[in-house]
């Protein structure tokens, strides 16, 4: 047997594990783009035994493979991800998404920054390796008009705090992630199928002709929408119906985020899904309950995303308002969010359920004290940063103790907004007692003004 049968061999037996790598790595991406309320058609495979082979015996004939390693290191594509995006505008921020679900090694644009009308680049083979195709007559015949493939690729693992008990397996399986729009997966498909697997010889120049103006076509299908996802923004801004759905309240978001100048290059909305879920629960998904805080976020939206701040803003000192948000957070369709709930996993969570509640609660306390030493008679309160700020000026903190508050806020944040399943239940109790302590003693500092 040669390397190339070797290495096919050891596919077959390994497809199982290359199957699963693939399906786990879609359900993250499936769950963390829909709760950002972006529409994508998401898919995996692990690849074909068949086109494996055909790949490897085509590339073969270019540059002969003389050991399995090196075949190992050129085929990155044995487990893979589509994503199709209803809207090509929102290629950015499904980026983001996905470099905050999976750990990206490598990246690949298509068509590079060289590549213009009048090239003669075309879609390269499914995976990000696009040596070892040669370029038929017919190809060379035709001068090519559009830009032809338009996606980006991305060569990833999954974090490890992503695995359950039982997948450390799956952390070293290096997944590849294909990002397009619904309009150029379906082009592409084509393209290459007839490009590279023809059945009855090579294609002719008018042949290409041809797949270059259905590029062409979906170029300008991908504008059209684009100014589809233009005309559903504007729709959402202004009706006074409530959101249908996370996605409108996410397209609305972004709408007046933009309206705002405000810049979202290095963040995502974040959890849009559980903010609508509260919003709905309230009866408070419209256009109109949200705006008004909008003004009131801070720029920090790498570290704080939009959606978690709004959420901030709406819960002000407010207990039922958290429960609320924390049942919202509790029933997300984000896989992070679900567990399977057994009599053993309700006794095991008691401690950590009964500290969560005392924590939130005296949170809760002090935003209400916070609310009173600002003279608020509404639900808004300004962003916590500017009110413990005051509080320093007031001398009704010390700086110390203000360092200790923000590292409470972190910790609050994350336990309202699903990352503190981790944090150990005496934790949580001990920032409790700090909090209260320190309730009183500002309540005793402001009464002696």
């Amino acid at each position: 047997m040669g390397v190339i049968d070797d290495f096919v061999s050891e596919y077959e037996r390994q497809f199982d594990f290359w199957d699963a790598s693939a399906r786990m790595a879609r359900g993250l991406l499936e769950a963390a783009l829909a709760s950002s309320g972006l529409r994508a058609i998401v898919t995996s495979r692990a690849k074909s035994v068949d086109r494996l082979a055909d790949k490897l015996h085509a590339r073969n004939r270019e540059k002969p493979y003389t050991s399995v390693a090196q075949i190992r290191k050129d085929i990155a594509d044995l487990a893979g991800v589509r994503v199709a995006l209803y809207f090509p505008g929102q290629m950015d921020e499904a980026e983001r998404v996905i470099r905050a679900t999976l750990d990206v090694q490598q990246d690949k644009r298509f068509p590079p920054d060289r590549a213009s009308a009048g090239s003669k680049a075309r879609t390269p083979d499914p995976g990000m390796a696009t040596g070892g195709e040669s370029t038929s007559a017919g190809a060379s015949a035709h001068l090519q008009r559009f830009s032809g493939y338009g996606a980006r690729h991305f060569r990833a693992l999954i974090p490890d705090s992503r695995l359950s008990a039982g997948q450390d397996r799956y952390a070293s399986a290096l997944v590849e992630v294909q990002v397009a729009s619904v309009l150029m997966h379906a082009w592409s498909e084509v393209e290459h199928d007839l490009v590279y697997k023809p059945l009855e010889g090579e294609l002719s120049s008018s042949e290409y002709a041809l797949l270059d103006q259905l590029n062409g076509l979906v170029l300008a299908g991908e504008i059209a929408l684009e100014q589809l996802q233009k005309a559903g923004d504007a729709r959402v801004t202004i009706a006074a119906t409530p959101f249908r759905n996370h996605y409108e309240l996410a397209e609305f978001l972004r709408s007046r985020l933009s309206a705002r100048d405000v810049d979202l290059t290095d963040a995502t909305l974040g959890r849009v899904d559980v903010l609508f879920d509260y919003l709905a629960e309230q009866h408070s998904a419209t256009a109109s309950s949200v705006e008004p805080y909008l003004d009131m976020l801070e720029r920090d939206f790498e570290h704080r995303p939009v959606a978690a701040q709004l959420a901030d803003l709406m819960l002000s000192g407010n207990q039922s308002h958290y429960n609320a948000y924390l049942r919202a957070m509790s029933t997300s369709r984000h896989p992070s969010s679900r567990r399977r709930t057994t009599v053993s996993s309700l006794k095991d969570d008691a401690p950590q359920t009964l500290a969560l509640g005392e924590f939130v609660t005296a949170w809760v306390l002090l935003e209400v004290l916070l609310k009173d030493l600002a003279q608020l008679d509404d639900a808004k309160l300004p962003p916590l940063p500017v009110l413990f700020r005051q509080l320093v000026t007031r001398e009704l903190i010390t700086p110390e103790q203000h360092a200790e508050l923000t590292i409470m806020r972190e910790l609050r944040n994350r336990v309202v907004h699903g990352k503190g399943a981790d944090v150990p239940p005496e934790r949580l109790k001990e920032a409790a007692a700090w909090l209260r302590d320190l309730t009183r003693a500002i309540e005793r500092n402001a009464d002696g003004d």
